[in-house]
């Protein structure tokens, strides 16, 4: 093995370590302290200046993959794609592997020219899986006799749809509230006893999503639908996982419709 596959190694190493641990994390306490990307982070800047060092590469390739995608990570965070951790784990698994490891070839043979970019996309597809799975559950509590939508009022078919891809319903005594589920559904507003269902929930103030929760159970609800917190960076780690032996799936999918 040469010097510079050991380097690709060792970067693929630190990622899946640090993935590892902060999904882990993520999925006990949904808070990674910063601490933890400056030391993978400085990790990475470390073996970009080895390299520099060594003339494995130079300053001026690094700059696109990397400013590039430290200014997406940072536009998406802002736009509410993502959380601050998601963002921060973008920006140093970027700087651990702006370029694909040189020896190692996808299967699927096709990645993005800005590597990054790729986990990025691979990230987003593994996350939006979790709405089939939501989906499933809920169709098959519906096939066992469960009326998941009792006392929520004359919703729409496509609130329902949405609801039933983005949601779940649970016992109002099993709910462990903020930061790992939030109400979907809120008293009617017409001071009756029905509910309403809430497409969208606030997940920056717990406080008042835990006064919802409690308001809830003081009318008497036995159920209620609740939003799961995605654990991202579960997420983020199947992507570069998929990265490094797949490729981009949707380019692969995009390129097969173009040539078709």
């Amino acid at each position: 093995m040469s010097s510079l596959d050991l380097i690709d190694a060792s970067r693929v190493i630190i990622s899946l370590v640090m993935l590892g641990c902060t999904s882990w994390i993520d999925i006990k306490t949904r808070e990674i302290y910063d601490l933890v990307w400056v030391v993978f982070g400085s990790l990475g800047l470390l073996i970009i200046a080895y390299e520099v060092w060594i003339g494995a590469l130079s300053i001026t390739s690094l700059v696109l993959p990397i400013v590039f995608s430290v200014a997406v990570s940072i536009l998406l965070g802002y736009a509410g794609l993502f959380g601050f951790a998601d963002v921060e784990a973008f920006i140093v698994l970027a700087i651990l592997n702006p370029f694909p490891p040189r020896s190692l070839r996808p299967f699927l043979g096709i990645t993005s020219a800005i590597y990054p970019l790729t986990l990025f996309s691979n990230s987003a597809l593994a996350g939006a899986s979790l709405a089939l799975v939501l989906l499933t559950r809920n169709l098959l509590m519906a096939a066992k006799g469960r009326r998941l939508f009792d006392g929520l009022g004359n919703d729409s078919t496509l609130r329902k749809l949405v609801m039933m891809t983005t949601g779940m319903r649970v016992k109002i005594n099993d709910v462990r509230g903020p930061p790992f589920q939030y109400p979907l559904e809120i008293p009617s507003g017409d001071g009756g006893d029905g509910r309403e269902l809430l497409l969208m929930p606030d997940i920056q103030d717990d406080e008042a999503a835990e006064e919802m929760f409690q308001r809830l159970r003081d009318s008497g609800v036995e159920e209620v639908w609740v939003s799961h917190t995605l654990p991202f960076l579960v997420f983020i780690a199947i992507g570069y996982v998929l990265t490094l032996f797949a490729g981009d799936l949707a380019l692969s999918v995009l390129s097969r419709f173009l040539l078709s």
